[in-house]
């Protein structure tokens, strides 16, 4: 349950991410009683916590860490986290440089509402926040024991909402951030999935570990909205309503509808348990095969409608968000490859290609560059917690926007590619032979979208392979998928592929096309 609560905490953050120019901290305090900052400090309290766990308790520590000197290095570890480094996992950027982005001044009325909502807020220890005195901040966290923090804080986040049920409503959160309690357990059973995948991925030779894998993947395929709802609502979901649900006045109705932009989407089919009815018997295939195995499943799959609330986390036909990683695109129909092994430093650039964002006509900024940004984080942090063979880390990342002109995209590209004559960007970032070149925008039949064009005009070597195979992926639920004119290939030792404009869609291509995208950077690579 620890990694699906770290799991689903991760989601949050990057759920709130993706919305920080329109979900603003003081709003969210004035109708949730925290904010993003309250998430940080749940974080640090974890770490106290378990620090002083460690402290008090060997057998724990040899267990949980390892030997002395790694359990000493990690305590050191915990007491030097302070809300620096938590706000940094929430924001993920640090706190003064989110707030220099995304932080608008407040209204008058904003303040009065604030003021009038301190009853609800959360409270914390403020020396409990502070780094403990002689600590050693030069040693990391280890993925395991970050996840442990991320799930204390989920857990923190479930107890404040519990305890404020009747003043915080659903409808109201999901009007002002976009996600509500709902959101929480769905994201629950989302990293249920993601966890069943990645053990089934795992070779076992033993029968007998084999058998107690598989009961593990039954556990996990059989945990639904249901059950998530117990452990965010501390009681049933139809308990909850009938206790604390409030009619929803118009006026919140109409906040509501405007604010559906705003609101996190769920997959109904990854919410769905899996049972053995979705597929022929196991014995009919072997027990490696992974898109069987996931879906044997001992308890019967509850009832569809149970998904759903009355007013908020409407499920779409849609394809699934950003946040749902690699390990949901490996348990697809397809056999999808895993990740080379090793380390691999990647150099990316993220190109919007859009005339309206060039000229700063979107009153929220560019949200495809960020969401492609965000999507390969959330996807190698995955990739790197499921195979413990590889180690692929982001070294540069560069985003620019421009115009859609052929020679505008042509000259950046080529400079990314190491293969024009400037020496740096005028801002001193890193110059020129990237590994990877995301494009977005412009590769429609618009008569301005000329991405392709310039892409294929530059390229030394194209691949039609991999856009037709996103296409076809994503056709079976979004069918304009089929109209992208997207292009991919190489130019000199860079591999660039085209991504549409939208930003839900272009994460889509990305978590499709990341894996094999990964292994074409490592081939490029070993020729340098």
């Amino acid at each position: 349950m620890e990694q699906m609560a770290a799991g689903a905490f991760r989601a949050l953050c990057e759920h709130l991410r993706l919305r920080s120019d329109q979900v603003q901290n003081m709003d969210l305090m004035t109708i949730g009683g925290f904010c993003r900052n309250c998430l940080a400090k749940w974080m640090v309290l974890e770490a106290r916590k378990l620090s002083k766990h460690l402290r008090l308790n060997k057998k724990f520590a040899t267990a949980f860490i390892g030997n002395e000197e790694e359990c000493q290095s990690t305590i050191n570890a915990l007491d030097s986290l302070g809300y620096d480094e938590a706000a940094k996992e929430v924001y993920g950027v640090t706190y003064p440089e989110w707030k220099k982005r995304h932080q608008k001044k407040a209204t008058e009325e904003q303040l009065r509402l604030y003021k009038e909502s301190t009853h609800i807020h959360a409270a914390h220890d403020a020396d409990l926040l502070t780094k403990v005195d002689g600590a050693n901040t030069q040693n990391g966290l280890s993925k395991r024991v970050l996840a442990r923090l991320q799930a204390g804080a989920f857990r923190s986040l479930c107890h404040h909402l519990r305890s404020r049920s009747d003043e915080v409503q659903n409808m109201e959160l999901m009007s002002i951030s976009g996600f509500c309690r709902n959101c929480l357990a769905k994201w629950l059973v989302v990293e249920a999935r993601k966890v069943s995948d990645q053990i089934g991925a795992d070779n076992v030779a033993s029968s007998y570990f084999l058998e107690q894998q598989q009961r593990t993947i039954n556990s996990l395929d059989s945990f639904g909205y249901d059950e998530a709802a117990q452990y965010v609502y501390g009681c049933s979901y139809p308990e909850w309503k009938k206790s604390h649900m409030k009619k929803a006045t118009d006026e919140q109705m109409e906040m509501y509808n405007g604010s559906k932009h705003l609101h996190a989407k769920h997959d109904k089919e990854l919410l769905a348990t899996r049972s053995s009815h979705d597929i022929s018997s196991p014995a009919q295939s072997p027990p490696s095969d992974r898109s069987q195995k996931a879906q044997i499943c001992i308890k019967e799959p509850t009832q569809q409608n149970s998904l759903l609330s009355d007013v908020c986390c409407q499920d779409v036909d849609t394809m699934v968000s950003p946040t749902v990683g690699v390990t949901q695109s490996m348990s697809a129909s397809h056999q999808m490859p895993r990740p080379p092994k090793g380390g691999l430093s990647l150099k990316v650039g993220i190109l919007t290609v859009s005339d309206r964002a060039a000229a700063n006509a979107y009153e929220s900024g560019d949200l495809s560059g960020p969401a492609v940004e965000s999507t390969i984080a959330s996807l190698i942090d995955q990739m790197n917690t499921s195979f413990k063979d590889q180690n692929i880390a982001v070294a540069h990342v560069e985003k620019k926007i421009v115009a859609d002109e052929i020679l505008d995209i042509k000259e950046v590209l080529l400079h990314w590619s190491g293969k024009s004559t400037g020496t740096s960007d005028s801002d001193g970032s890193l110059k020129g032979s990237y590994d990877l070149i995301f494009t977005t925008g412009g590769t429609g039949f618009a008569g301005r979208d000329v991405t392709p064009e310039a892409t294929l005009s530059i390229l030394d070597r194209e691949c039609q392979g991999l856009m037709s195979w996103a296409s076809m992926e994503l056709t079976s639920k979004q069918p304009l998928a089929t109209l992208s004119r997207a292009a991919a290939g190489t130019c000199g030792k860079t591999l660039i592929v085209n991504l549409p404009g939208n930003p839900t869609g272009a994460a889509q291509v990305v978590e499709i096309l990341f894996p094999l995208l990964l292994h074409a950077i490592k081939d490029l690579s070993s020729s340098r």
